[in-house]
């Protein structure tokens, strides 16, 4: 049994309850729909709770795998995070399209994918499904910098 997969589940399990019970300060809205605003939180809450059980349970049973955890590529982690606050300043001035097209890029690129063209064009179209699921469909308002509109 590897114990980092029990704790961890249980440390997770503990995280679920809690963050499902501060669902319930919530407050409703005069405009509440038929589900409200706490059924994503407790949605989430009890997915969370679901893969903590089966984390749990697969270290009980022994199902854990036995080997030695891959290494920590710790120099790239710290470039995704420098980039994601980099994708946090460059959202305003360059706007939600070029900003998420590039971050996209880079991460990707950072863990390991050289192709250009298939890089360029997973940035771009997972950017313009995000934009046209979020801003058109949703009505999210998106800052657009420079391309103008919202």
């Amino acid at each position: 049994m590897r114990r980092a997969d029990l704790f961890i589940g249980l440390g997770l399990l503990a995280f679920a309850g809690a963050y499902y019970r501060a669902s319930f300060d919530i407050a409703m809205g005069f405009a509440s729909d038929r589900l409200g605003p706490t059924f994503f939180p407790r949605l989430l809450a009890a997915a969370l709770a679901a893969c903590a059980l089966g984390l749990v349970a697969r270290a009980a049973r022994d199902r854990s795998d036995p080997g030695p955890l891959p290494p920590v590529r710790t120099g790239t982690l710290v470039l995704v995070v420098g980039l994601t606050v980099g994708y946090g300043l460059a959202l305003r001035p360059l706007g939600y399209p070029v900003a998420t097209a590039l971050f996209l890029a880079a991460v990707i690129r950072a863990l390991g994918h050289r192709d250009l063209r298939t890089l360029a064009g997973v940035a771009v179209g997972v950017t313009a499904v995000l934009y046209l699921v979020f801003a058109r469909a949703l009505h999210v308002l998106v800052t657009m910098g420079p391309l103008g509109g919202r």
